[in-house]
């Protein structure tokens, strides 16, 4: 009986003590309380990976889970400007706005992520909520300027294949869309900042006919409202004009009769950022709860005699409102700054023998190649043999493997301007580089069906482990069923790319194309819609061995006898 049928005979036994052993972080030897001291033990053994970055000079941003806007200055990596250009899509088609139809408002309405922390009475007896913002970094002022946009978003791809769905990147809107993205100037807001005051509107009185007008609380959000020269000032007149010519005075055309005509006809709104002194702040707009509605009055018959004037015959007031959705091709652009001495290292990288910092960022940034057993070893009979090769022919029992990714303070914190590694990613998302998919440990993660992305896929993807100081220090990436699948010769042995990730839950990926390939790359979509990097350290010799890359594998095998 050789080795191999031994050793799956005893491969239970040692998974169930194991087990217990796994819930400590570290190793705990469990070999002599399985076996005694009959013919097995444990060892280890470590691999040095080869491991490098690759930056991207263009990244696809249509079809984006979530969509950024606004300005970050990453410490380590340099600045970052974000604007969307989205279609519109009526909320109802060919839309009746009724006789003698007057718009009397046009509101933008963009939600911010937010959670409510305290909850009062006032004195008038309103619940009044006070509110914290989620996923909006910084807060300095920021230009922001919408635009009816004049350019036209197509679906699908004018190439050869014309029945694939087109694909937009980061740098479209800078580089390729022309100056008709910018149509007309809706709203320019020099120093905007977003708040976390819960939004007061006001509305008519409503059937309890007193007095005072019917307030309404809403969460935070930027909201923009264009009223009609008689409420406020003149200023916002041509807007309420621009959007009574392009709505209420369409009615019955063809332009608003089916989607596809109204996305030629009313082409999107561009939402533009730029720094303001070199600053800005960043925001995770709640895209798919925004909108722009048009309020507007119209006559109807007065048939059920609401005015109470027995006459059922005349005309009364009546309100009504159109809702546009951000819908179809929303397009992120991406507009980096970088740090010039990063970019010249990621000019120049070495692919044969790794890298000593591995540079990942999110967005338009950089991701790293991580390449498993490809180098030469030792083996018993003294020769130089191929890693890969070597371990194959071992007949171990492989109990854990896992990969430590330490961060380079040196880099990372010495320039961060905010004290405890605030703008240090939380998570980090590894993947096979040839399909994109996630490894066999993802799948078999007990906690991976955790819709908090914090604490989802924690036992594979470790969460950043940090010091007293609240410093990134590293992160821990468990791949034990992989590993056994390639020393098994069931999987080949793939390289992996590791990114940063806003949410491990996401596993849709993206196109991206780097310098040194014309051909698309994948990236995940959960690394572009994050704006945070890191820099951890690679394999290269310079790097301090106890915070080397490094891939350990602990094992069961025969005693050498």
């Amino acid at each position: 009986m050789n080795l191999k049928n031994v050793m799956i005979k005893i491969a239970a036994i040692v998974a169930v003590i194991f087990t217990v052993a796994s819930c400590d972080d570290d190793f705990n030897s469990v070999g002599s309380e399985v076996i005694g001291d009959v013919n097995f033990e444990d060892n280890q053994y470590t691999a040095i990976p080869v491991a490098y970055s690759k930056r991207f000079d263009r990244v696809q941003t249509s079809n984006l889970p979530n969509n950024l806007l606004g300005v970050y200055n990453d410490p380590v990596y340099g600045q970052t400007t974000y604007s969307v250009l989205s279609q519109v899509a009526l909320s109802r088609q060919s839309p009746v706005f009724g006789q003698n139809a007057i718009l009397d408002s046009v509101v933008i309405d963009l939600p911010y992520f937010s959670s409510i922390i305290e909850s009062e009475i006032n004195t008038e007896g309103e619940t009044v909520n006070t509110y914290e913002l989620d996923s909006v970094y910084g807060f300095a002022p920021t230009n922001l300027s919408i635009y009816q946009s004049n350019y036209f978003l197509r679906d699908f791809n004018l190439g050869s294949d014309t029945q694939s769905r087109q694909v937009y990147y980061s740098n479209d809107i800078n580089d390729n869309f022309g100056m008709s993205i910018e149509g007309t100037l809706l709203k320019e807001i020099p120093s905007f900042v977003p708040s976390n005051r819960e939004v007061v509107l006001t509305t008519p009185d409503g059937a309890d006919e007193d007095t005072e007008r019917d307030r309404t609380r809403i969460s935070p959000r930027l909201r923009i409202a264009f009223k009609k020269a008689d409420d406020i000032s003149d200023n916002d007149q041509p807007i309420i004009d621009l959007f009574t010519q392009q709505f209420l005075d369409k009615e019955g055309s063809l332009e608003l009769s089916n989607a596809n005509n109204f996305r030629n006809y009313f082409r999107g709104i561009y939402f533009k950022s730029q720094p303001v002194n070199g600053n800005g702040n960043l925001v995770f707009f709640d895209i798919n709860n925004a909108d722009i509605t048009l309020f507007y009055t119209f006559d109807k018959v007065d048939s059920l005699d609401e005015d109470d004037d027995g006459d059922m015959t005349d005309l009364v007031e009546e309100n009504g409102n159109l809702e546009l959705n951000f819908s179809n091709n929303i397009v992120n652009s991406v507009e980096n700054n970088f740090n010039t001495v990063i970019t010249d290292e990621l000019a120049n990288q070495d692919e044969i023998n790794g890298e000593e910092n591995l540079y990942i960022k999110g967005g338009e940034g950089s991701y790293a190649i991580i390449d498993l057993f490809s180098g030469t070893v030792t083996n018993e009979n003294g020769e130089e043999e191929n890693e890969l090769d070597f371990l194959l022919r071992q007949e171990w029992l492989v109990k854990d493997a896992s990969m430590k990714l330490y961060v380079n303070q040196d880099v990372v914190v010495n320039e961060v301007s905010e004290p405890g590694g605030s703008s240090e990613p939380e998570r980090i998302y590894l993947f096979n580089l040839e399909t994109g998919q996630v490894l066999i440990d993802y799948v078999a993660d007990g906690t991976a069906n955790n819709t908090a992305p914090l604490f989802s896929v924690i036992d594979h993807l470790g969460r950043i482990s940090r010091d007293s100081d609240e410093n990134g220090e590293f992160y821990r990436i468990r791949l034990t069923q992989h590993i056994i699948n390639v020393l098994n010769g069931d999987i080949d042995n793939t390289k992996l790319g590791l990114s940063v990730s806003q949410n491990v839950n996401i596993l849709e990926n993206a196109e991206g194309f780097t310098p040194t390939n014309t051909e698309d790359e994948i990236i995940p979509f959960s690394s572009i819609i994050s704006h945070e990097g890191t820099v951890l350290y690679g394999n290269g010799a310079n790097v301090p061995e106890e915070k080397r890359l490094k891939l350990d594998i602990f094992y069961t095998t025969l005693k050498n006898n």
